[in-house]
């Protein structure tokens, strides 16, 4: 008996829309960050999640309405089982002031959609260049750093400069929409590139791992 041929359209189709059901299955703890409204793919959030699985700090510029806050807080709150009991700083204006639908105040979302990891995160609101010192205040240390905020090849830069301090050795920095935003290519390009040890990326997320200091 012959088989039957399924064309590849088709089955790209069924793939797509079935692996929302299989990251579920797979990553249950990750429901509620698969739920929030974001740019972020889910595959994006699951790597989110398997870089701060051993992070007891972790900074992101850019929060929106709380889907990468949240991949931060499961791994968190997994890690609160074994006795350590990490902080999450969330810097934003909360203003949609880097988003491309325009502005309003994302405030009363981000808390919402949080409200499961209240205990592990730090809100700074502000602009990212401006609230260095407030982030100081609370930690000398970040174990991961997220930038996805001004995408800007001079904000882009900005952050990073601003942000590098905190990274020791072993710390790890990721950046999102490098797969098109060219000053984000730039930055990691020039700056960032040269002082990771390792580095991988998803089609539009690139992380490096810290070899050095700057």
């Amino acid at each position: 008996m012959s088989r039957v041929r399924i064309p590849t359209k088709i089955q790209n189709y069924v793939v797509r829309k079935a692996k929302p059901y299989w990251l579920c299955v797979r990553y249950p703890r990750l429901i509620t960050a698969f739920r929030v409204e974001s740019h972020l793919t889910l595959d994006e959030r699951v790597k989110l999640y398997e870089l701060s699985k051993n992070s007891n700090s972790v900074a992101e510029i850019g929060s929106y309405i709380g889907a990468s806050a949240c991949c931060f807080g499961v791994a968190m709150k997994h890690r609160e089982m074994g006795g350590a009991v990490g902080r999450i700083y969330c810097i934003d204006t909360w203003e949609n002031h880097a988003m491309t639908e325009g502005s309003r105040d994302t405030w009363r979302d981000f808390t919402a959609n949080t409200t499961n990891y209240h205990d592990y995160i730090v809100p700074i609101r502000g602009f990212s260049t401006d609230v260095v010192e407030d982030v100081a205040s609370h930690t000398r240390s970040l174990d991961l750093v997220f930038i996805d905020g001004d995408h800007s090849y001079e904000g882009v830069k900005a952050d990073w400069s601003a942000y590098k301090r905190f990274l020791k050795p072993g710390a790890i920095v990721v950046f999102h929409d490098w797969g098109w935003a060219e000053g984000v290519q730039r930055v990691i390009r020039e700056d960032v590139a040269p002082v990771v040890s390792s580095s991988d990326s998803l089609p539009n997320m690139w992380w490096g791992r810290i070899a050095q200091r700057s």
